[in-house]
């Protein structure tokens, strides 16, 4: 019963202070209101709303929003952006700060990509007539923007505003509230899991024009608050984006590069489902490493809405680690898929190709395997994966920690294999390079009329697969850590 008392006193209170014109949308001015289900005759579940006017100087903006959901102790701010594309992205907003008592701004602000940044002197010349309020809960603002002044604005700053507000094409909307600082009045990120603080976007377009023959009118009503695929969603394919991917490239595709470097040698006589040894974890290792990051590749673009990121004017060194982070992901995923395909076509053992071609399968395969690494270090500042957010520079230490750790493997299992002093390797051939066919001869000289090479005794082979294994298990336990970070950060906010 208390429950429904306050749900009946909220609604009252809203319904009481809500001064937006419903009757008036579509007919003297425009109108966007929030959520769909807002409407004249049902205010009670009205979240907040949005109405502009085409006026001969220029455009009046006027916004309410309920503030019953969000911190109580700190000021709040509604904004409305104006995009070509419903995101965040090169979008020209309208925002009004406001504290607990009434008192605040009403300015100009830029959207690029993932931030926001305020127009301090775009707003000195172009807002006027700008008043705030708060009353029971509601934030109020108005504004008029002077598109005259348009020449006034700073060069610095006129793209920000040119881009969009002032031309005369479509734009989607946006709008967004959440809470700010209650000394500067900088605004909080708006809030990034679903439900009703996230911001809402326009599933019609509208023109500002004011020179246009006809002063367009609208009453929007198709809006969304998410692409096809939920935030709750989204957060969990990145998450598991990124652990797949890290054990597809630390643990399947490293351990892969080892045994087929170091492992030809080893067990001579012995066949794995009808083939060597060491190529048969090579090549099963590498085929699982590559379909799995193909499923990430696909599931994390789909999530994405198949939009590749770009970074824009204001590109911060988050922002270019984001973009960088899909590209050498990507090249390293494409590499990736080659390699398989040009072992299919590798030329025969005998074909004095074959040497251009494995020290070009060896060096595609590192230089992928770099690009995969240096992806997963630009990943850590990531606002989806939070890890140096939350866990400061600790995540960078233990890449670089594992990074440093498979050096040192293939360095010492060089050093194990490299013949010694005065040694020789029988035939000419490197024991750690040649391929052991069906009777024990290298698969080099197959096909020919030379004799059987006999095969050197291998060395170390107890050290070499110890060290391999050892491999294996610091491998998992870095991926089991950076699961266990990312799970953390995920249900600590995204339950």
């Amino acid at each position: 019963m208390a429950f429904l008392r306050f749900l009946l006193i909220s609604c009252c209170i809203l319904k009481a202070v809500w001064t937006l014109s419903f009757s008036e949308c579509n007919v003297t001015r425009s109108c966007w209101h929030q959520p769909p289900a807002c409407a004249e005759n049902n205010q009670g579940v009205c979240m907040s709303g949005v109405e502009w006017q085409i006026l001969p100087e220029g455009v009046l903006i006027e916004i309410e929003a309920q503030t019953s959901d969000l911190d109580q102790t700190r000021p709040f701010y509604a904004a409305v952006g104006f995009s070509y594309n419903q995101r965040m992205d090169d979008d020209t907003v309208f925002e009004c700060v406001v504290t607990q008592t009434g008192t605040g701004q009403v300015q100009l602000s830029f959207n690029d990509e993932s931030f926001n940044h305020v127009l301090p002197q775009a707003s000195s010349v172009m807002v006027t007539d700008g008043s705030t309020s708060f009353v029971d809960g509601v934030l109020t603002c108005s504004g008029k923007i002077l598109l005259d002044n348009k020449h006034l604005v700073a060069k610095t700053q006129q793209f920000m505003v040119l881009f969009t507000i002032l031309k005369n094409q479509p734009h989607y909307l946006l709008f967004a509230r959440g809470n700010a600082d209650p000394f500067t009045l900088e605004k909080d990120i708006h809030s990034t899991n679903d439900g009703s603080q996230f911001p809402w976007m326009s599933d019609e377009m509208v023109r500002i024009c004011r020179n246009c023959s006809d002063h367009d009118l609208y009453h929007v009503t198709r809006m969304r608050q998410t692409y096809h695929v939920e935030r709750y969603w989204r957060y969990r394919i990145a998450v598991w984006h990124g652990i797949l991917m890290m054990f597809a490239w630390w643990v399947l595709a490293s351990t892969a590069i080892l045994i087929a470097r170091y492992f030809k040698p080893l067990f001579p006589r012995t066949k794995l489902l009808g083939t060597a040894v060491w190529f048969q974890f090579h090549r099963d290792m590498m085929v699982a490493s590559v379909v799995i990051q193909v499923i990430c590749i696909f599931f994390i673009f789909y999530q994405a809405g198949w939009i590749w990121y770009q970074c824009s004017y204001l590109c911060t060194s988050d922002d270019f680690a984001k973009k960088m982070h899909a590209i050498t992901g990507f090249t390293a995923t494409v590499l990736a898929v080659m390699q398989p395909i040009g072992a299919a076509l590798r030329p025969a053992p005998s074909s004095e190709n074959r040497i251009w071609f494995s020290w070009g399968h060896w060096l595609f395969g590192m230089f992928a395997w770099c690009l995969a690494t240096a992806t997963i270090v630009l990943s850590l500042p990531i606002g989806k994966t939070g890890l140096n957010r939350v866990f400061g520079h600790l995540p960078n230490w233990i890449v670089l920690g594992y990074i440093l750790f498979f050096v040192g493997c293939m360095l010492l299992l060089e050093i194990l294999t490299s013949p010694r002093s005065g040694e020789k390797a029988e035939s000419g051939i490197q024991p750690h390079r040649f391929t052991v066919g069906p009777t024990g001869m290298a698969l080099a000289n197959l096909n020919t009329p030379i004799r059987d090479a006999p095969i050197p005794e291998p060395k170390q082979t107890k050290l070499r697969v110890l060290i391999v294994l050892l491999h294996v298990v610091v491998s998992l336990c870095v991926v089991i850590t950076f699961a266990v970070m990312l799970f953390k950060n995920l249900y600590s906010h995204s339950p």
